[in-house]
């Protein structure tokens, strides 16, 4: 014997067919999104192999919190970024940042930064992709020396997913001695759709001054999204509590607009 079917009332059907539908054109409104053909982030930290197409212009505009690891964010200090960034070839770019800081109350202007990137050749041609990247930054404090960035940035994408690692020295121009850094960036995204990423990181960053050496390690989850003309990263790096670190977590966001 068959039981009776009992099926919603007729006005619940139509407010689940309804809903259904929206569901469903949304995520083929999202699908049909071309994604960011520009600089677009995915990680707190690594950066991936890419550079401004010839010719493009973006705007980027970063927000990073640091909260130190007996005070929590109450006490956390933020950096702020304006960046402008150009594609000068399909494999080479320059970028000009201007770096603001807030701490305790005050809002103050940091320094210049100008970086440029280098693609050694085309995604995909070598067994792993090869980036190299520097930087130069005038502290706003003319008393204080020039620094400089050097990083080798690594990538192997397979398939949806892809494999970073960045190698980073920094260093007090002509004034090494006074100070300088190591970091190590390793990372990993799968991208489900081209607009989407979400990504795991871990990097470990050595900073020496003054005979004095401090050792950090972070690790957490982040994720980007992009259209044809805007994307967005954001993630954080959770302090791993390890004698030195001196961060209980990082948050970094960047919101790029092609221009």
């Amino acid at each position: 014997m068959d039981l009776p079917l009992h099926l919603p009332p007729p006005k619940l059907r139509m407010r689940i067919k309804i809903g259904l539908n929206l569901v469903a054109f949304a995520v083929a409104l999202f699908a049909a999104v071309p994604s960011a053909r520009a600089d677009r982030r995915t990680f707190i930290r690594s950066y991936e192999y890419a550079t401004q197409p010839a010719g493009n212009l973006e705007f980027e505009l970063w927000n990073e919190i640091q909260a130190p690891k007996n005070g929590g964010f109450d006490q956390a200090s933020t950096l702020h970024r304006f960046e402008l960034e150009y594609g000068l070839t399909d494999h080479w770019d320059l970028a000009l940042y201007h770096v603001f800081s807030q701490s305790a109350g005050t809002f103050a202007f940091q320094s210049w930064r100008l970086e440029t990137r280098y693609r050694l050749a085309e995604k995909g041609l070598w067994p792993v992709d090869v980036l190299l990247y520097f930087e130069v930054e005038r502290p706003a404090a003319f008393a204080e020396p020039w620094e400089t960035e050097q990083k080798l940035i690594l990538e192997k994408d397979i398939g949806p997913f892809a494999l970073v690692a960045n190698l980073v020295a920094e260093q007090k121009l002509l004034h090494a001695g006074e100070g300088h850094n190591w970091e190590v960036d390793l990372g990993a995204h799968y991208e489900p759709v081209p607009q989407l990423r979400v990504a795991t990181e871990f990097w470990m960053l050595q900073e020496w001054a003054g005979g004095v050496s401090r050792t950090s390690y972070f690790l957490g989850p982040s994720f980007s999204v992009a259209t044809s003309k805007i994307w967005l990263q954001l993630g954080v790096g959770f302090g791993l509590g390890l004698a030195d670190t001196y961060s209980s977590a990082f948050v970094r966001s960047v919101l790029g607009f092609n221009l």
